[in-house]
């Protein structure tokens, strides 16, 4: 894949455009040598915008979070497979989670319709600070070859431990995701609970469909997401929108893959689910800014007591030894065996 730039700047400037009117404009530019190199592009980018006679005018408000190419994230972690090549990185996105970014292993993310489950069940208290792998993720500044450092205190669960077909996926074993409640990763009810039944049964029904591809399954907090090794296709081939389609996955992220070059996975919860205010992206402020390190920590002690997904089920071959790497990575980082709420 492609690295993430290191450096973000934004022009921001009020432009009037015949037959248009007045528009503010912010364009982002980016670099891997420096800041001011990183405003040169974003100044050469708005020149050509405005040269260009202005922004189009045909806007889909339902694509607001899923721009038309990359937003600024802050690069945290780096991942290179076993020849040196990079094959995976994790970011901060706009609102704060950590994001795993990849093209060497399929991702889809699956919606479940959504329906008001009311204050006592949109948030998740704080609780003490848990070492490890998140401590690197939360803490920022880019590091390479997460996925090969040992991560005291959060096992790896690795797709060769779980029986083929299993489900629930808690570490004690008690818990069928079916009898749990919708925040702890369960079906939910009425036409939401008829849906999940629906999705799942499509991913089941996807897996047999095609054997030579590993499946992962897991429940989101409102959703599914899979895993899929074997498939070698390319975020933006009409392979991956195809197998993407064949389970339901959301348009939206399909349109995000495709701008980012990389399927995407969120590897730490949304902030407001934990009580954490919002974050303030990359374009007001830098990674070292006392107020950013400050959130960061916040937003860690947080986040020690929920996980980001619910393993549901193993099918398939086995992983490459590059796909295992950042699976592992990101079952470290969701805790997807761990039994706890899901954010």
């Amino acid at each position: 894949m492609e690295p993430i730039p290191r450096h973000w700047a934004a022009v921001r400037e009020t432009h009037t455009f015949p037959g248009q009117g007045p528009f503010a404009l912010t364009i982002h530019g980016s670099s891997d040598v420096s800041v001011e190199d990183a405003r040169r592009d974003a100044r050469e980018r708005m020149d050509a915008l405005v040269a260009a006679g202005g922004p189009e005018q045909e806007h889909d408000s339902g694509l607001e979070y899923y721009p038309s190419r990359r937003l600024p994230e802050e690069l945290l972690e780096e991942v290179h497979g076993e020849d040196g090549t990079l094959i995976a990185a994790v970011t901060r996105n706009r609102y704060g989670a950590a994001v795993l970014n990849t093209d060497a292993l399929l991702i889809c993310d699956v919606d479940l319709p959504q329906e008001d489950v009311g204050p006592s069940r949109s948030r998740i208290g704080r609780a003490g600070k848990r070492p490890g792998l998140l401590s690197r993720l939360f803490g920022g500044g880019a590091k390479h070859d997460a996925a090969r450092e040992d991560s005291p205190g959060e096992p790896a669960p690795r797709g060769a431990d779980v029986p083929t077909g299993s489900v629930g996926g808690a570490a004690d074993g008690d818990h069928d995701a079916a009898a749990l409640p919708d925040e702890l990763g369960g079906p939910g009810s009425g036409e939401r609970g008829r849906v999940h039944a629906e999705l799942l049964t499509s991913i089941r029904d996807f897996g047999a469909r095609h054997p030579e591809l590993g499946v992962r399954a897991y429940r989101t907090r409102h959703g599914f997401r899979l895993l899929v090794s074997g498939a070698d296709a390319h975020p933006a081939s009409e392979q991956a929108r195809a197998l993407m389609a064949e389970v339901r996955s959301d348009p939206l992220y399909m349109l995000l893959c495709r701008v980012h070059d990389t399927y995407r996975a969120r590897l730490t919860p949304k902030p407001w689910r934990v009580d954490v205010d919002r974050f303030e992206s990359l374009g007001t402020r830098t990674a070292t800014a006392p107020e950013h390190q400050d959130w960061v920590h916040r937003y860690r002690d947080a986040s020690a007591q929920v996980a980001v997904c619910r393993l549901l089920e193993v099918t398939g071959p086995a992983p490459t030894a590059d796909e295992e790497r950042i699976i592992d990575l990101h079952d470290r980082a969701t805790r997807p065996e761990s039994g706890l709420p899901l954010a």
